[in-house]
């Protein structure tokens, strides 16, 4: 399974193309660290219907950073920034 960590970066990036159940179950997962059986009781579905959320959620990021790369370019520009912190007032000003 993806780590916590990776999941809520992808999360951030594709959260708005997922399904709505599947945005439901991870946020309940990954973000609020909520058991499966949990997330079946707030949500009234059966566990295999989370797990099938939770499953096909995790694969659609994944297959959506594969296409898009979001995550990856991300993390190169964040390194590029705190090796060059002087691009990030220049970043400042054009986001004015």
């Amino acid at each position: 399974m993806i780590s916590h960590v990776f999941a809520n970066e992808l999360l951030d990036l594709y959260e708005g193309l997922l399904s709505q159940r599947q945005q439901e179950v991870l946020e309940l997962y990954f973000q609020e660290d909520l058991s499966l059986k949990e997330i079946q009781e707030n949500l009234n579905i059966s566990k295999a219907a989370v797990y099938d959320a939770l499953k096909k959620g995790v694969a659609a990021m994944e297959n959506f950073e594969e296409i898009l790369h979001l995550h990856a370019k991300s993390k190169i520009l964040s390194d590029f920034l705190e090796a060059h912190p002087e691009f990030e007032e220049i970043l400042g000003s054009l986001r004015e």
